[in-house]
Formats: structure tokens, C-alpha cells, sequence
């Protein structure tokens, strides 16, 4: 808890709370490592045919890449830090692994077009302005957009909610010959990085290896 009480407060410490001058660090790291790898399983999981986050973690393609978003990309961005990152990315895993937490796919995917902005984009900027190319990153929007895609055709297997989704500007967005190209552009959701050649490549290669490493049905 932030130790910033407008008239006083009781001895809280005494029973285990930890207050601490500014509880940003917290917040960025459940948002970055939590909320935005939560919401990557989500769309990895729906995209190779499974319903809940606990099934789609335990794939190890999906929690590889899960851990190395975190890993490459995250842990660099919030360093220096007063949390250990390292150990809150493996508690957040062995969370989103617990059998017995059966949250679905459905829920966690939900608002997408928020959650790249607000939780995905800042570590995609950081990356680029400390001269890091994030392509553990990249995955995320990548993923996304091959979700999107399948809800846009009408493959998903459940009704994908997203509170400011208008559906048939995106269903025409997405349908269009540079779909992901114009994906990519939208500032809304990565704002000047939508300019970004760089960027723009990166992301396509992501979608290139995904489709072909992630999405490819298992020989025998």
C-alpha cells in the first residue's frame, strides 16, 4: 500500500502490509508481467485449440514464449526494481499452470484493443528507445492479429468480447489485401510505432514464425 494517508493511519505494518513510498513499480509489474502475459496465453491458447488458461501455460511453446516476453523484454524495461521480477514471473507462471484454476481462455482474451496499448506498446517503446529490438515482445501483437483474424472469419470457437470494438469497421479492416500492415498503423494501438518500419517488420516475422512454428497441427 502506498503510504500517502490524508489523515493518518493505523500501524498496518504490525499485521504484515507492506507500505512502501510509491506502489508504481507494483502496478507496472502486475501489468506487464501478469495482465499482458495472462492476455498472450490467452490468445496462444485459443489459437492452438484449447479452452482454458492452465491447459494453454502448460504447452511448451506457449510458456516458453510467455517466458521469454518477460524475460527479454519485461525484466529489462522495470530495472532497476524493488521487486524481484525474476521471482514474480515464476510465480505468475506456476499460477497461470494450477490445474485447478480453471479460467478460460474466453475471459482473459477479452479486450484486446485495450489491453495492446495499455499493457503491451509501453514495453515495445522501451525496448526501442534503450537501442533493444523486442522481439520476445513482438509475439504479443502478433498473436493478436491472428486472433483477430480468426474471430474476423468467424473460427473462434466462443464470442470474443471487447468493449470498444466496433465490429464490422474491423472485420473490413481486417479483410483487407494489407491487412496487417493497416493492423500495424493504427496509432490507437501503438501509437508512433504505427510509423515504424522497423516495427512493422518485426511484428510480420513474428506472424510468419508463429504461423508456421505455433499453428502448424503436430506431425506423427
Amino acid at each position: 500500500i502506498e503510504d500517502d494517508f490524508i489523515a493518518g493511519r493505523p500501524a498496518l505494518e504490525k499485521v504484515g502490509v507492506e507500505l512502501v513510498a510509491s506502489v508504481l513499480p507494483w502496478e507496472e509489474a502486475k501489468i506487464r508481467i501478469l495482465n499482458a502475459t495472462h492476455a498472450a496465453i490467452a490468445w496462444a491458447g485459443t489459437l492452438t485449440g484449447h479452452d482454458y488458461i492452465d491447459d494453454s501455460t502448460r504447452q511448451p511453446a506457449i510458456y516458453q514464449l510467455a517466458y521469454d516476453y518477460i524475460t527479454q523484454d519485461v525484466i529489462p524495461s522495470l530495472s532497476p526494481s524493488p521487486l524481484d521480477l525474476a521471482d514474480y514471473r515464476d510465480v505468475v507462471l506456476a499460477r497461470f499452470s494450477n490445474p485447478y484454476i480453471k479460467d478460460t481462455n474466453q475471459r482473459v482474451g477479452a479486450d484486446g484493443l485495450s489491453k495492446i496499448p495499455g499493457m503491451v506498446t509501453p514495453t515495445l517503446r522501451e525496448c526501442y528507445q534503450r537501442g533493444a529490438e523486442p522481439t520476445a515482445t513482438a509475439v504479443l501483437p502478433a498473436l493478436f492479429y491472428l486472433f483477430l483474424q480468426r474471430w474476423a472469419s468467424n473460427q473462434l470457437p466462443y464470442a470474443y468480447q471487447d468493449g470498444v470494438l466496433n465490429a464490422d469497421a474491423l472485420r473490413q479492416q481486417l479483410s483487407g489485401e494489407n491487412a496487417l500492415q493497416t493492423f500495424l498503423s493504427d496509432r490507437a494501438l501503438f501509437a508512433e510505432l504505427a510509423d515504424d518500419r522497423a516495427f512493422h517488420a518485426l511484428v510480420t516475422r513474428s506472424v510468419d514464425t508463429i504461423e508456421q512454428q505455433l499453428l502448424q497441427p503436430a506431425t506423427v
